[in-house]
């Protein structure tokens, strides 16, 4: 049986996305992560960029999560370290594992399936290595809906086992203020990860200082 396949950008009929709606995508602001060594940016989350979000988040479209998913491992490949004086001498960082800041159980419930873990595995199929559940979000709180003062704030995460010593990339839908991608790396390195690189598809909004995301 065929399916139809329609972009998420202008809903027309063939590639997923199509080329107009990927030209269309506005660059995101800079953001960066403490703890993490890189952080990847494929676009800001307004107009086509948002469409092609909700495309993976409320409707779990395949196609989507897909191309995402490879954007995210060639963004990671190409992000100089944070910090990095001589971005052109930068060398891609190795990963030993791909895993996922993960949703609340309620999302989970709500959507039947956590986005951030979909990204997470279609990115790791790109980058050939293994994705993993390495984080549990404490308490039930979702930052989607919440004000500023609450997302900065953000959810809580313990490690779970066997992260010592891994390289580690966390992967995410949307950066906001960056309290969850902070928290979970924070997470990760107290668990005494290797080392921390972030990759996200969207960027939304600037909060005037690049660092503080």
């Amino acid at each position: 049986m065929l399916f139809e396949v329609r972009c998420p950008g202008c809903h027309a009929l063939g590639w997923c996305p199509c080329a107009e709606c990927i030209g269309a995508l506005s660059d995101p602001e800079p953001a960066s992560v403490p703890g993490a060594e890189s952080v990847a940016l494929l676009f800001s989350h307004d107009g086509v960029g948002r469409e092609f979000i909700h495309a993976l988040k409320y409707r779990g479209e395949r196609a989507i999560a897909r191309w995402l998913g490879e954007s995210l491992a060639l963004a990671h490949l190409a992000a100089p370290s944070q910090g990095s004086i001589d971005t052109a001498a930068a060398l891609p960082a190795r990963i030993d594992t791909v895993t996922w800041a993960p949703t609340t159980a309620a999302h989970r419930r709500s959507r039947g399936f956590d986005q951030a873990e979909t990204l997470a595995r279609t990115t790791a199929k790109a980058l050939r290595v293994r994705p993993a559940r390495l984080l549990r979000r404490i308490g039930t709180r979702a930052q989607s809906g919440a004000s500023r003062t609450e997302r900065l704030h953000g959810p809580r995460f313990n490690a779970r086992v066997r992260v010592a010593g891994r390289r580690i990339l966390l992967v995410d839908d949307v950066l906001t203020t960056g309290a969850t991608l902070r928290a979970a790396t924070a997470a990760l390195l107290d668990a005494r990860a290797a080392s921390v690189h972030v990759a996200a598809c969207a960027r939304r909004g600037h909060d005037g200082a690049a660092s503080v995301a």
